[in-house]
């Protein structure tokens, strides 16, 4: 994390605004995605009367934090392709 830290830091001030533009692109596009996933998931559980709105909606949002604390690894390929086009 060290390193990473340090090499932000000695970005030119260009391929800085690139970084936090591709970030912020990216950060917009998984909360639309997680929003659409949720509604999704929560539409077809009340169709089906699975479970009730509430209890649904509870449950997902408990499940989404979950996701979160337990998947929050990517690849490794991504991220290191990334940065060489940044670095």
């Amino acid at each position: 994390m060290v390193e990473l830290f340090e090499a932000v830091c000695h970005l030119d001030p260009h391929r800085a605004v690139v970084l936090v533009v591709l970030l912020t692109i990216a950060f917009g596009f998984e909360v639309v995605n997680g929003f659409h996933d949720t509604a999704t998931a929560v539409t077809t559980v009340i169709y089906t009367r699975t479970l009730r709105p509430i209890p649904a909606v509870f449950f997902s949002g408990f499940c989404n934090f979950l996701g979160v604390l337990l998947g929050g690894r990517r690849s490794p390929s991504a991220s290191s392709t990334c940065c060489r086009w940044i670095c």
